[in-house]
């Protein structure tokens, strides 16, 4: 009997015109979602080798180490090959990051700074189509899942003849499921196959892991939506009351909650902004430079005499003197600049955990955070990239100063040409998939409490329904 329901109800909506419009609208968006994004992945990986390769040329067009440490290296940011389905804030953030003796590395070029109408638009991914678009068709397929056969009625007629309500429930909700998959799941096999045939892209056994479970959080947020459109049509008389309720509910669960919990956050943990933080370590700056140069004056006044008795040998301990003492300036600078960044680094979590953990309430941002975590597009990626960055960054310093003073020629005053044989290399280690999982198994489970909750509403609330 649950096999002829289940049946009934997919044929009842696969040969209804709503299932042949979800599923063209759903195949071409799949679609062009997924070119676009192998088709940005393609550029940005180009661009990413193109600067790689322009920065070294920089590097070795440089005269001196004076020029090097003026310019510094820059240090670009791979693209995410996963960022094909789940792009995240890679738009939005910065491609590079010039690290160097004087400021702190951050990113900076992203490709909205770089074209602002790509901001004005904003990103066409998977994920979005899934969050957006397919969550309103899963409210299409159950509005009327319930009420609309009670107002044919059907419903009564079904029950009439000694049809369990708990099987006829059932029944409705695999059968309206499977109804709601099989448009969705065509096109993103399509999609698998778009990104195996593609050039230049390279999935990994880790990357095909992580591409499964973000399949699974869509499935898992499109089953939020079925089971509380089940639930609304179960506690509801008409259909129209039961759209409009839906609809309401979808924009404070994908549009409200999510920007509400951000501003929430920043009100409730105001932290410092950029251009304060910047502004101190730009004057902390200007006072080591002070010193610096005072320091030297001093030297030299103290150790003048030692120039007349044997200048080779006062030229050696200057030559010394400045490289340890440029050491000595620029660990001042970084210890300051790192205080500062740690402060600020951790009211920005702190804030930061409060709007996830207030807008978890909604299963929008457990799909957002959740994919972006798989995907590594998301903050976490971004704050551990540059945070690879900073660790680099006193590592280049003390390279270039130790250059600096070997370069120095009292007799001449010419400079040694660089060489960057020997220039430590940034290395950044990508997260493990056991670490990301870890961080996205609380959204998992957000979906599957919420499927959980809504699907035993509209159990309850079906049996006793009244079907007159």
């Amino acid at each position: 009997m649950l096999r002829d329901i289940i049946r009934k109800e997919i044929l009842d909506n696969i040969t209804s015109p709503k299932f042949v419009f979800t599923f063209l609208l759903c195949t071409i968006l799949i679609l062009l979602s997924v070119y676009t994004g192998t088709t940005n992945y393609r550029a940005e990986k180009k661009e990413y080798a193109a600067s790689l390769a322009l920065n070294k040329k920089n590097m070795e067009a440089q005269p001196n180490y004076n020029s090097l440490a003026g310019l510094g290296v820059k240090i670009s940011k791979p693209p995410q090959v996963l960022g094909t389905v789940v792009i995240g804030i890679e738009e939005a953030v910065g491609r590079v990051a010039p690290v160097n003796i004087a400021s702190d590395p951050n990113l900076v070029d992203s490709k909205y700074s770089s074209n602002p109408v790509f901001a004005v638009f904003g990103a066409l991914d998977l994920m979005f189509i899934v969050k957006i678009v397919l969550s309103l068709f899963a409210i299409l397929f159950t509005y009327d899942a319930i009420v609309g056969e009670k107002e044919k009625g059907t419903l009564k007629l079904a029950l009439s003849n000694d049809l369990p309500r708990d099987r006829l429930i059932l029944g409705k909700a695999i059968g309206g499921y499977i109804s709601l998959l099989l448009p969705l799941l065509i096109p993103l096999l399509l999609s698998l196959l778009f990104l195996i045939i593609m050039p230049d892209i390279s999935l990994g056994g880790q990357d095909w892991a992580r591409l499964l479970l973000i399949f699974l959080m869509f499935f898992l947020y499109l089953s939020v939506f079925f089971s509380l459109g089940l639930f609304v049509s179960a506690r509801t008389s008409r259909s129209s009351t039961s759209f409009l309720v839906l609809l309401f509910a979808w924009v404070v669960i994908v549009m409200v909650i999510p920007k509400a919990a951000v501003i929430t956050a920043a009100q409730v943990r105001p932290i410092p902004s950029v251009h304060e933080i910047t502004a101190k370590k730009d004057a902390f700056l200007q006072q080591i430079q002070v010193e610096g140069q005072k320091g030297a004056r001093d030297w030299v006044t103290k150790n003048q005499a030692e120039a007349a008795k044997d200048p080779k040998a006062w030229q050696e301990k200057f030559r010394q003197f400045i490289q340890d003492y440029q050491q000595e300036l620029t660990t001042k600078i970084d210890q300051n600049n790192a205080a500062l960044e740690r402060d600020y680094q951790q009211k920005k979590k702190v804030q930061q955990d409060l709007a996830v953990n207030l807008s978890r309430i909604s299963p929008a941002s457990a799909l957002t955070f959740g994919s972006m975590t798989l995907a590594r597009t998301g903050v976490d990626e971004y704050d551990r990239f540059l945070a690879s960055l900073r660790a680099y960054k006193p590592i280049y310093t003390k390279w270039i100063n130790s250059k600096l003073g070997q370069s120095l020629n009292f007799q001449t005053g010419e400079q040694a040409k660089i060489s960057l044989d020997d220039m430590p290399q940034h290395v950044y280690q990508e997260e493990w998939l056991s670490r990301s999982l870890v961080r996205a198994i609380p959204d998992f489970a957000l979906l599957i409490v919420l499927i959980i909750a809504f699907f035993v509403g509209a159990y309850v609330s079906f049996l006793h329904y009244d079907v007159r």
